[in-house]
């Protein structure tokens, strides 16, 4: 992970997105967008096949009539495992392994708060 630049620019723009709002105010809408755009970044990583599952497990979650809350709260926390196994390991690099380390933190809380 962080091989390309999207990648890069999504894991920033993800952290950015959740430590200025306020989570309460982030949308369903806005979540699927946020997946798909990490989706799109990790295509072409084979180091990260659990998160491409996770992420489409939620976002499938996130696009039904009626999302439950306590599995996207499990999602969400599978997610941030899968983030924090990858920031730790062999295929992180450098100030990868921090910001990962920092989004799966972060999942964590998120999902504390649904």
């Amino acid at each position: 992970m962080g091989s390309n630049i999207l990648e890069q620019r999504m894991l920033e723009d993800t952290l950015e997105l959740f430590r200025e709002e306020d989570n309460a105010s982030i949308t369903t809408a806005q979540g699927v967008m946020l997946i798909d755009g990490w989706l799109q970044a990790l295509e072409n990583d084979p180091n990260v096949e659990s998160i491409q599952a996770a992420l489409n497990r939620l976002r499938e979650e996130l696009n039904s009539a009626h999302p439950d809350r306590d599995g996207v709260k499990t999602l969400l926390n599978t997610l941030a495992d899968q983030v924090q196994n990858v920031a730790q390991g062999p295929s992180a690099e450098g100030q990868w392994t921090g910001g990962l380390q920092s989004m799966g933190v972060i999942l964590r809380e998120f999902s504390a708060q649904l």
